[in-house]
């Protein structure tokens, strides 16, 4: 089913957030390295298919829409193990740019009620100061809890996609002894602080658009955040915004 001809309850009032990319750059990374595509080509690329999801959501009757950008990934344990922060750096950054320039031409054009960028990119580079992980108890940025050890044993190949496929099918895949000081859960994935971190982000910054405010983000709105949901505690069972 297309998102065109999907049915949902009072679309128009609904909120649709679309994030693709992080997969893709990392997936592309061998091929650049090689020469085989280019860091343009790849960019055009994306985000070409992303303005057609955008589109596809438009039709499909959804008045409020949001886009992620691509996180650093230059801030990630796998691509710091395989050594191409550089690389991914370069190549988020092409796209990012990239992304914003054509979301904006495509809302301008659209004349669509309510677009906005989600900038997943500069809310994890401030999550990532000094001051935001301490607030979340956090004193690991850089190691992950989960299978730092085995990916570091695996990084001869240039597929991140067979690293993790072997990772995970070993039973004995090690576990670190105390994983709310993480800040990476897996060599890809921030832990469950960040990610309910940036859940209760995005929440205020969709609550504030519909009251025609907007938000900045800074270390100062992240901690307060942080300090009124407990977010530098172990989080509820199942987990939920308060």
């Amino acid at each position: 089913m297309s998102f065109a001809s999907a049915k949902v309850p009072n679309i128009a009032n609904s909120t649709a957030i679309l994030e693709i990319g992080a997969n893709d750059v990392m997936n592309a990374i061998p091929d650049i390295l090689d020469n085989k595509l280019s860091i343009g080509s790849f960019a055009k690329s994306l985000s070409d298919k992303v303005v057609s999801q955008l589109q596809m959501l438009k039709s499909a009757g959804f008045k409020n829409i949001y886009v992620a950008n691509i996180p650093p990934l230059d801030k990630i344990p796998l691509m710091i193990m395989q050594k191409q922060t550089k690389e991914a750096r370069t190549i988020v950054s092409a796209y990012n740019q990239l992304l914003l320039a054509k979301t904006d031409i495509w809302a301008k054009a659209s004349n669509i009620s309510n677009f906005a960028m989600l900038d997943m990119n500069m809310f994890l580079q401030t999550a990532l100061s000094k001051t935001v992980t301490n607030a979340l108890g956090i004193s690991d940025t850089t190691n992950s809890c989960v299978g730092g050890e085995i990916l570091e044993l695996l990084t001869g190949s240039s597929s991140w996609t067979s690293l993790l496929d072997s990772e995970f099918n070993i039973k004995e895949a090690i576990v670190c002894s105390d994983p709310q000081a993480h800040f990476f859960w897996d060599p890809l994935h921030p832990a469950d602080r960040v990610h309910r971190l940036f859940g209760y982000y995005v929440n205020v910054v969709i609550t504030e658009r519909i009251r025609g405010n907007t938000v900045t983000l800074s270390e100062d709105l992240l901690i307060q955040l942080i300090s009124k949901h407990k977010l530098n505690t172990i989080p509820p069972r199942p987990a939920s915004l308060s």
